[in-house]
């Protein structure tokens, strides 16, 4: 009877622990993101291989723009972001999931969680005024591309820096 008690016993600790670290692992609550708007800059170098091996070309590229956090799912642990940019002169429309891996509500680890050719993962710096969040900035820790396009493979490193900023700087054409 002793030992029957005690396994129950053990049995319940284990998964109250179970709980516990379940919990403790959660994502804090992200809502105070939403809608916020940030100013980007993203730098890419690599390299363009042809398919056949007969030509392998350095380059890079550099993009603007600005980004808008429109959803937080708290159970999915991620963020919704449109992200915004000039393509031949005319503004385009892309959006991404960024997952949270670790931190708080003011400073934490994201990885792009998207199917595509590129992967960042970024630190993000929030700062309070008076009970609310007033600026922030996002900074890549690392970056990766990897694409094909026609008759080329493209390879090399992606970094991401932004600012958020006030909706008022945020293009009308865009909002």
């Amino acid at each position: 009877m002793f030992r029957q008690k005690t396994g129950l016993i053990m049995a319940i600790l284990l998964l109250v622990g179970l709980f516990i670290t379940g919990v403790a692992d959660a994502a804090p609550d992200m809502s105070q993101w939403v809608g916020k708007w940030f100013s980007y800059k993203v730098t890419m170098k690599g390299i363009a291989v042809a398919l056949d091996g007969s030509s392998v070309q350095k380059g890079g590229e550099k993009e603007s723009g600005y980004l808008k956090i429109t959803e937080w799912n708290q159970p999915g642990e991620y963020f919704q972001i449109d992200t915004y940019f000039l393509d031949d002169g005319q503004w385009q429309m892309d959006s991404l999931t960024f997952q949270f891996m670790a931190g708080n509500d003011l400073t934490f680890l994201f990885v792009s969680n998207d199917a595509d050719e590129v992967v960042i993962a970024a630190l993000v710096k929030g700062k309070l005024k008076d009970g609310v969040l007033r600026s922030a900035t996002i900074k890549s820790c690392g970056g990766i591309i990897v694409e094909s396009e026609d008759d080329e493979v493209h390879a090399g490193n992606v970094s991401l820096s932004a600012k958020m900023i006030p909706e008022t700087k945020v293009p009308d054409a865009i909002k």
